[in-house]
């Protein structure tokens, strides 16, 4: 009895994906895995400081690996430099800013761009946000 039911269960799995349209059907495109250095490049930023409020304009990001394999980041032509690592989707930033710790999660999306949050050594706030868009 139990072996008549394994393909009937069978059969009756294969009707529904084939009254569901799915038989034969080509597997969805699978994104490939983000890695460190498939974020190297120049990015625009925009976001808002810690406290809310919106930057004045965007800025510069240019994203290198560095000899340790990690990701180099540097805003505004230098003057701000951090430190990433991706980890599955997300790509986890330090990085100090006027003289501050900075921590931040980026979520990496899949035409390239980047949005997450940070947050900075001592600020009040926890408003901190950026997107970074590919040149």
């Amino acid at each position: 009895m139990k072996f008549a039911l394994v393909p009937a269960v069978l059969l009756a799995l294969s009707s529904v994906s084939f009254a569901q349209g799915n038989m034969g059907a080509a597997a969805p495109a699978v994104t490939p895995a983000p890695t460190n250095a498939s974020l190297i490049g120049n990015y625009i930023v925009t976001g808002t400081e810690t406290n809310g409020k919106k930057y004045d304009g965007s800025g510069p990001l240019a994203v290198t690996m560095d000899k340790n394999g990690a990701l180099e980041l540097k805003w505004d032509n230098g003057r701000y430099v951090g430190i990433g690592q991706v980890v599955g989707d997300k790509l986890v930033v330090g990085s100090a800013a006027e003289g501050r710790v900075v921590i931040g999660i980026m979520d990496i999306k899949g035409d390239g761009s980047l949005e997450g949050r940070y947050w900075r050594r001592t600020d009040p706030g926890t408003g901190g946000t950026e997107v970074w868009k590919k040149r």
